[in-house]
């Protein structure tokens, strides 16, 4: 049986330790075949890029000064796809020169670190290249730069203009283009954005692109990954016949992930039939091109590793998502009423930004979920291609993880209050409103101010802050209900009775109870008392027949909740 190749990015090494290898060689003729001379593909991380990429340098590359020789690569890719496009094979396998660059690495905590490591990736290349130094070709002050390059002694800027010149030498040598494969190439500015050194690398990182595409006579095809387009500073403009092929486009949709078919072969080939509709929950959901349905591939192999094939949170775990949970403090009541939404299974409908700017990401909650959807947090399906508007949602239950872990965090991690919550659920569930309303407040007094104390506890009885105050306890609650079992789920603002109240706790059994709860928020300098504005909550419970309607569902035992708020003050009537 197969080994499963967990982490292993090289194709030579996997196809050599006969590991279970899906079939993407495909990839190879779909962007060859093309005029486009740069193409950027955009993927989340962990979705084969770096596999993918390996494989083209192994497709392409000449192996004249390699470690290895052609009939090595070529008993690789026996029984590939791409082996039968004898076009292609005869035009490309193994005759070019290639460079070969990650960025993966060029990420630290200051800007002396990153350019060091920016420079590091660059010399790497330059000593794989390095028979260079021994042919005529060169002139002398050439070897010298090279050497320069090579040693790492040369100033951050000749490494913007190094690749440009590294085409030139070999072409020189091998009397072909180059073809350049970058992968990761965004990694450097998000890490540069997290610690606050992004200009400096912008600045580096233009110039690069610029003198590696634009101003390079010699490149025959450049190939590069990432997360998502950088739409800043003239990153990608001027370069001719340049394409983006992101999550959206159908060029390569099935090229990056798992599709359906796929992931049926290997767990046929695992004996792991029964699994199907698991890892379809799990790990399914992510749309490709609009049509294609991708598993995530890190996420899949690992489960099918595990011994006890047991889902958990394998993508996640495996990266940082410092970003996701800053992008979520942009708007602390926009993002809970997001958060509200995709939890429920629901979508939100928003423009797909393709063109990203980072200043965006963290100045705009709307923008942010394109930033979601190419880093792999959501999916989008098109609602309005006119105008390019998509619905965004959970893909699966994997993801659906670190959406509850924020909220988690914004309580617990921020506050310590993990314990208070579970408390407040089980007085809650055992009817102790007494409790119940004690540790509620005791929540809101340690945590109404990392929210948005600004606009909670705004003095003002108009009507957009009081809808804006009424939102955010809404958010707060369904928050907090998300902590209930299995055994309950929760529905908002859905019709029951004459009208909608604000939160349904439904059994899974019919014979248990639910809870209906209804809140009204009273302005800091109201005279209402929060007492009465819990009365009210009661009151349109009954009035509206909330109950009645429950009923109609099977449940017969239903226990009725009005919640008053006031700034950070709180009753309970029942």
């Amino acid at each position: 049986m197969k080994k499963i190749p967990i982490g292993i990015d090289d194709f030579k090494e996997l196809r050599e330790k006969d590991a279970y290898f899906v079939d993407k060689s495909l990839l190879i003729s779909e962007l060859l075949e093309s005029i486009t001379k740069v193409t950027l593909i955009t993927r989340p991380r962990r979705f084969g890029k770096s596999l993918n990429f390996s494989m083209l340098k192994y497709f392409l590359q000449n192996p004249k000064n390699s470690d290895y020789c052609q009939a090595e690569i070529s008993k690789c890719f026996n029984g590939l796809r791409i082996m039968d496009n004898t076009e292609i094979r005869d035009e490309y396998f193994c005759k070019y020169p290639v460079i070969e660059l990650s960025f993966k690495k060029v990420k630290a905590s200051n800007w002396d670190f990153a350019a060091a490591a920016f420079k590091e990736e660059i010399a790497s290349e330059y000593l794989r290249h390095s028979y260079l130094l021994q042919s005529d070709l060169l002139m002398d002050f050439q070897k010298e730069e090279f050497s320069k390059i090579m040693t790492k002694k040369a100033d951050i800027f000749d490494f913007t203009s190094a690749i440009r010149n590294l085409s030139s030498y070999l072409k020189k040598y091998y009397q072909q283009k180059v073809i350049v494969l970058i992968d990761e190439y965004d990694t450097p500015l998000h890490y540069a954005k997290l610690n606050d050194y992004y200009t400096e690398m912008l600045d580096i990182m233009r110039a690069f692109m610029v003198d590696t595409m634009k101003d390079n006579p010699e490149l025959e095809k450049a190939l590069i990954t990432g997360i998502m387009k950088i739409s800043q500073e003239s990153m990608f403009s001027g370069f001719n016949n340049a394409i983006t092929a992101d999550l959206s486009d159908s060029l390569a949709k099935d090229k990056f992930g798992f599709t359906e078919t796929e992931v049926r072969e290997l767990l046929n080939y695992y004996s792991l039939e029964s699994q199907e509709n698991t890892v379809r929950e799990w790990y399914n959901g992510y749309l490709f091109g609009r049509d294609t349905i991708i598993y995530n591939p890190w996420s899949m192999l690992n489960f099918l590793a595990d011994s006890n094939h047991q889902p958990q949170s394998y993508w996640i775990n495996s990266g940082d998502n410092s970003l996701l949970r800053r992008c979520f403090k942009l708007d602390q009541l926009k993002s809970k009423s997001y958060l509200e939404t995709l939890l429920k299974d629901d979508f939100l409908t928003e423009k797909l930004e393709k063109n990203i700017i980072y200043e965006d990401i963290f100045n705009n909650v709307d923008k942010a979920l394109s930033f979601l959807l190419h880093s792999g947090y959501l999916k989008a399906e098109l609602k309005d291609s006119k105008d390019n508007y998509y619905n965004f949602s959970i893909p699966n239950k994997e993801i659906k993880e670190i959406y509850k872990n924020i909220l988690d965090n914004w309580f617990a991690q921020e506050n310590k209050s993990a314990a208070l919550i579970q408390n407040l659920i089980k007085s809650l569930l055992a009817e102790d409103f007494e409790s119940f309303e004690v540790l509620l407040e005791d929540l809101l007094m340690a945590n109404i101010s990392y929210y948005d104390s600004s606009s909670v506890l705004k003095i003002s009885s108009r009507g957009e802050e009081r809808e804006k105050q009424e939102n955010f306890f809404h958010g707060l609650m369904l928050g907090l209900m998300l902590y209930l079992d299995d055994n309950y789920y929760i529905l908002s603002n859905q019709e029951f009775g004459q009208g909608r109240p604000d939160l349904v706790i439904m059994p899974e059994d019919k014979d248990s109870k639910a809870y209906v709860l209804e809140f009204k928020n009273e302005y800091s300098n109201s005279k209402v008392s929060v007492q009465k504005a819990a009365a009210e909550a009661l009151k349109q419970i009954k009035e509206k027949e909330y109950p009645a309607g429950i009923k109609k569902t099977g449940v017969k035992r239903i226990v009725e909740i009005g919640l008053g708020f006031k700034g950070k003050k709180c009753s309970v009537r029942y």
